[in-house]
């Protein structure tokens, strides 16, 4: 919900809400409660590949449309469910249950293609404690309101099978930036993302980004008028000789 954060919770173009920690791991030992009631660890279900997106369920728009995402996205990847990588949708809401997760995970199911391994995709709920050191590993923020509802950005984080944090993904998930995350941290290896810029920069406060858009729009407009008359240009002088 990156385009929601409001202008006076960052100074730094939401750059405080997810601090990048490749290379670090997360405490596998955490305890959370799945959409069965189970309780289970991190460690038990990260045994490959992970893609972990921090949502909450009743969340009224963006977190809709990021589960949405990422149900498109796993259609879509080259890689498999299950054999080559697992999902997690992390709830950072402490109030949400087991219930609330089962509900979630049956409506996104229905986006998934006839065969899809449902067990590969855990929707996990936990206390607050269990959800601030796991958010604290990735370097998530997320920020309750006055509402009842929650500010935070749209990130997906992959993890390896040892639950090192290799690559963080921004903005709508497409199955490309996907793929390369699920290869990356098949590899081991931690990588940034190249999307943070956009993503954070020129999405999370329209009002304050006004100016930025009209700059990009007279810079397209000089250059295009420019390209123009220098084709003018010589094509006048070709012609005089």
């Amino acid at each position: 919900m990156a385009s929601d954060i409001p202008a006076d919770t960052t100074g730094n173009a939401g750059r405080d809400w997810v601090v990048e920690k490749t290379g670090s791991f997360l405490p596998l030992d955490t305890l959370f409660v799945d959409e069965n009631g189970n309780s289970v660890t991190l460690r038990s279900i990260i045994d490959r590949p992970t893609l972990i997106l921090p949502i909450y369920f009743y969340c009224p728009s963006a977190c809709s449309k990021n589960l949405a995402n990422m149900a498109v996205a796993m259609n879509r990847m080259n890689f498999e469910p299950g054999r080559d990588y697992r999902a997690i949708a992390l709830s950072f809401s402490d109030t949400e249950t087991a219930e609330n997760a089962t509900r979630a995970k049956q409506n996104y199911l229905k986006l998934m293609y006839d065969g899809f391994p449902a067990d590969s995709w855990t929707f996990l709920t936990g206390s607050a404690d269990a959800i601030k050191s796991v958010t604290d590993a990735m370097g998530y923020r997320f920020k309750k309101m006055a509402d009842g509802l929650f500010v935070h950005p749209s990130t997906v984080i992959a993890v390896g099978a040892d639950g090192k944090i290799i690559r963080y993904v921004y903005g709508s998930f497409v199955p490309g930036d996907m793929d390369m995350a699920v290869s990356s941290a098949l590899e081991g290896t931690p990588a940034l993302s190249v999307k943070r810029f956009l993503e954070f920069c020129l999405s999370y406060d329209p009002d304050n980004n006004k100016p930025i858009f009209l700059y990009v729009k007279i810079g397209v407009g000089l250059f295009f008028g420019v390209g123009i008359g220098l084709i003018f240009y010589f094509g006048r002088k070709k012609k005089g000789k």
